[in-house]
């Protein structure tokens, strides 16, 4: 079962995983060190970088860019 972090703001339902992801790319580790990291294929990452983008979407809509751009993420997920 997957275990979700309730808060009123975004930033803080993040998973314990994602948080971890995040933390990695605010340090612009590469998807491919993150992944070897946390013993994960890298498509997880990828993975877990979109869901952040879109949590932090309505928080930090600056972050959620930088996390689109940095990592080449699909940006269907960002405000325009």
């Amino acid at each position: 079962m997957r275990r979700q972090l309730f808060d009123s703001e975004p930033r803080l339902q993040l998973t314990p995983r994602e948080t971890i992801v995040l933390s990695a790319a605010r340090k612009y580790e590469p998807v491919g060190t993150i992944a070897n990291s946390l013993q994960i294929p890298q498509s997880i990452v990828l993975r877990h970088l979109a869901n952040i983008t879109k949590k932090l979407n309505m928080s930090d809509e600056k972050l959620a860019h930088q996390l689109v751009f940095t990592y080449d993420l699909p940006n269907r997920n960002i405000t325009p």
